[in-house]
């Protein structure tokens, strides 16, 4: 019957419960369009209420306030009112609120919030515990350091995984929060303990946070690591995929640093063997076998599996760890190429990730472009939906990894770049400049795009923009720079279309021409004459721009002219040239442009003296000029110089041509590999003994009471046997204060400075149940106890023992006391008899708690 009462009782409470969060829920709805018109009064009034309704719409709209970013710092005093609320949502906004104003400036305010956050660390409640961590984690304010690091070493000894996750954030929070507030202290000798001691759990959940502690802490601390390598490897899989990120970073790197190199064994020659080269694609033989090191092969062996996940970045970690740690041959066949081009494909990739990607894949291509051959047309661009970060990477994989057999295709698209009506003129340019890097496969190749080009600029293209015209003379003259004498027809044609009145070449390019017909006139001393004199015909006709280049052409051919007959033979009154030069100095010396008429005047004064200054005109005009930057395709990946330099073939300007981002550079880079006599032995990596915290607590096993709030310590349960059975105290808890938490350490002593380590003393108190007929087993474990903690005191000193004296003389009285009044409340121990702990707490406190 009393089962059938309780069962509709509780019935009729879950109901209730399910009516008002309904009814909540209903009335958020109809107020939240109201919550940012609300008033600063009304708010308080709200925040001050005593119903949890009110409070937590007060809080809401403090939160909207702030999302706004409004300034509700004038609310700091009434939302920290409700801290000790034991409603979860209003304890969720309250620390929301605190985290976002709780400062130097509010410190006092903010000290009085403390002891009611340091109590929710003992709530039974393992979200309100875990919240607790990372609030007070999160407060910078350095007066209360050490109690932050009570509470932290309190929630890494917690029985809940998700409160152990909490402090393993924590010491983030707290590195962050602390590591610039001194700088003769390093807070890590606080957190490394504590860190030590999270990455030895046994729950994955733990360890996912652990392992970013561990990285934004001390990546190079791996001391901490050796013994937890291959436990580690074995369960990666089972790691969140941003934590295996971290990881799969973290053991290349320290693969390449502990694990020696993978052997790389002749299959036509099964003796002879070589380590893996520093450079990349440098394996010397045809076919080979791989051998590695058995911790090596286990890694790579459990991320393989990972290519093949949704995560971009995880994919891109993966490709880092084999690619330094792997041949080019295992590379391939882990089919990391094609993951990576997956990525490009996935219509749901954002612009941010495939940029990234691209970058990566440009630096592999680098050292070996046979990774990605097969997937060529995967790096093709799509106009309209490919932006010009995106079109730029994938136009420099396209002139990297164009070779004989896929340069007509590569030529015939980017072709279709160029001169298609759906390409913008950004991508018409860099395809320009893509088709001066592939065309330094081979002459022959050279020649076609060269003629195609002259086609373009002499034929009447309204659709080629003169940008894209100007991008054409530019790779034309490298192409002539490349090869002079192989190029005198390309001179030639480029000052037909010069002179073609027809020709719609925009000013630009046609003062491109005339500047490259005046760097190689040497190479056609008996042609540029007649070209000068046409140029000279239509001088009036020109734009200063061009106008200038004229001028500049003349005095170049006079200056070639002298040195080829020389200076003291040479007829300066009767030569055509010396006319033509004196003709276009008057010609400019006139010019109704300010800069034409400058440069003129200048060039007359270099060559008033010809016979005396003629060496120093030929060093000015005709000083060799640098060929335009476009990429090289490559260097030969077997070239030792190279090698032995850097051990990359990667050089920093290659990179720079290569418009790689800083932070791609340093992502993809790793340390180098040890030498084999600086190998540490394999024993390091035995795997360290983990131990299993226990996970759940109930009730009936642990009394209320050892919830309630302690403002110091940590719990350790041990279990006690069955016929150790004890009282529980009966004596009140009284919440202390901060005020007195501080006072107690100044009256033991020093208060420890806010940069030392606080060191409090343990007590063992034992909980147990008595009934009278077990009144001298009591006495029996008491006296025990008593001489275990009499053995453990003696290297105490004498004020501890005095001290423990005392407290254990309390403990007797407060026992003879609760035997008095035993048969008094025997019936309801009777009751209470299966709720009450038969387990042995240790508790790290400044002095003996008083629980109920």
């Amino acid at each position: 019957m009393a089962d059938s009462i309780s069962r509709i009782t509780s019935m009729f409470e879950t109901a209730r419960d399910l009516t008002l969060e309904a009814a909540t829920a209903a009335s958020s709805r109809l107020t939240i369009a109201n919550t940012s018109r609300l008033t600063t009064p009304e708010i308080m009034s709200l925040l001050n209420s005593r119903t949890e309704r009110d409070v937590y719409q007060g809080l809401k709209s403090v939160i909207a306030m702030i999302s706004r970013d409004e300034d509700a710092s004038k609310f700091y005093t009434d939302v920290v009112k409700n801290v000790t609320s034991s409603n979860l949502k209003i304890k969720k906004l309250v620390y929301t609120y605190l985290l976002k104003y709780t400062d130097e400036r509010n410190e006092d305010v903010a000290l009085l919030s403390i002891n009611a956050i340091q109590k929710s660390l003992y709530d039974q409640d393992e979200q309100c515990r875990a919240l607790a961590m990372r609030m007070i984690s999160e407060i910078k304010i350095l007066s209360i350091y050490q109690i932050v690091m009570i509470g932290l070493k309190k929630c890494v000894n917690d029985p809940s995984p998700l409160v152990r996750k909490s402090a393993a954030i924590a010491v983030v929070k707290i590195y962050q929060n602390h590591i610039h507030t001194n700088d003769t202290y390093d807070v890590r000798e606080d957190l490394m303990p504590h860190l030590e001691k999270l990455l030895k759990d046994s729950e994955v959940i733990v360890l996912d946070s652990a392992v970013l502690a561990f990285k934004l802490i001390c990546p190079d601390n791996y001391a901490l690591i050796h013994g937890h390598y291959r436990r580690f490897v074995k369960m990666i899989d089972q790691f969140d995929e941003w934590s295996q990120i971290y990881l799969v970073e973290m053991l290349t790197d320290y693969a390449r640093r502990f694990l020696p190199r993978p052997k790389i064994i002749n299959l036509d020659h099964e003796q002879e063997f070589v380590l893996l080269p520093d450079v990349y694609n440098g394996v010397p033989f045809p076919v080979y076998d791989v051998r590695y090191h058995p911790d090596l092969e286990l890694f790579l062996v459990n991320i393989r599996p990972l290519v093949h996940s949704f995560n971009e970045s995880l994919i891109m970690a993966v490709a880092r760890a084999y690619f330094h740690l792997t041949p080019p041959k295992t590379f391939r066949e882990v089919q990391i190429p094609r993951a990576l081009v997956r990525v490009l494909s996935t219509a749901g990739t954002s612009e941010e990730v495939r940029v990234g990607m691209l970058q990566m894949i440009v630096y592999m291509v680098l050292q070996d472009p046979m990774n990605f051959v097969e997937f060529t047309r995967r790096f093709y661009v799509l106009p309209g939906s490919d932006s010009q970060q995106v079109v730029k990477y994938k136009l420099k994989i396209l002139s990297i990894i164009c070779n004989e057999n896929n340069i007509k295709a590569i030529i015939s698209e980017l072709q279709n770049y160029i001169v298609g009506a759906s390409s913008d003129v950004s991508t018409a340019i860099e395809s320009v400049r893509t088709l001066g890097i592939c065309c330094q496969i081979s002459e022959f190749w050279s020649g076609k795009i060269l003629k195609w080009m002259l086609w373009e600029l002499s034929h009447d293209n309204e659709s080629l923009p003169n940008l894209v015209r100007s991008e054409f003379l530019t790779v034309i003259r490298y192409l002539i720079q490349r090869d002079k004498q192989s190029n005198l027809t390309t001179i030639v044609r480029l000052a037909l279309i010069l002179t073609d009145d027809s020709s719609t070449l925009t000013i630009e390019a046609k003062e491109s021409i005339v500047w490259i017909i005046g760097e190689f006139a040497p190479l056609i001393p008996k042609l540029v004459p007649d070209i000068l004199r046409v140029l000279l015909k239509q001088f009036h006709s020109y734009p200063a721009p061009i106008r200038y280049q004229v001028i500049l052409l003349s005095a170049k051919i006079y200056i070639c002219d002298i040195n080829e007959k020389g200076a003291e033979m040479y007829d300066f009154e009767s030569s055509v040239i010396a006319k033509m030069y004196q003709y276009a100095m008057q010609l400019g010396r006139y010019d109704d442009s300010i800069d034409v008429r400058d440069r003129s005047r200048f060039l007359y004064s270099l060559l008033a003296n010809p016979q005396r200054d003629h060496q120093l005109a030929s060093l000015i005009l005709q000083v060799h000029k640098q060929a335009p930057m476009l990429l090289k395709r490559g260097v030969d990946p077997l070239d030792q110089e190279l090698a032995s330099s850097k051990a990359s073939l990667v050089s920093e300007e290659i990179l720079d041509e290569l418009g790689l981002q800083t932070t791609m550079i340093q992502y993809v880079a790793v340390p180098a590999w040890s030498k084999q006599e600086d190998l540490p032995p394999d024993s390091i990596r035995d795997e360290i003994e983990v131990k299993s915290v226990v996970q759940n607590i109930s009730s009936n096993n642990v009394s209320s009471s050892v919830h309630s709030a302690y403002s110091g310590g940590s719990v350790t349960v041990k279990p006690v046997g069955s016929s150790e059975v004890g009282a529980v105290r009966a004596k009140k808890y009284n919440l202390q204060s901060l005020d007195d938490f501080l006072n107690d350490h100044e009256d033991d002593g020093a208060a420890p400075s806010a940069h030392q380590p606080m060191f409090v003393r343990k007590k063992k108190i034992v909980y147990e149940e008595v009934s009278d007929s077990d009144e001298e087993e009591e006495e029996e474990s008491s006296s025990e106890e008593e001489e275990e903690e009499e053995s453990e005191g003696e290297d105490e000193s004498e004020e501890e023992e005095e001290s423990e004296a005392e407290e254990e003389s309390e403990e007797e009285e407060e026992s003879h006391e609760l035997n008095n009044n035993q048969t008094l409340s025997k019936q309801d121990d009777t009751q209470d008899n299966s709720q009450i702990s038969k387990d042995n707490y240790d508790y790290d406190a400044q002095e003996e708690s008083p629980w109920k």
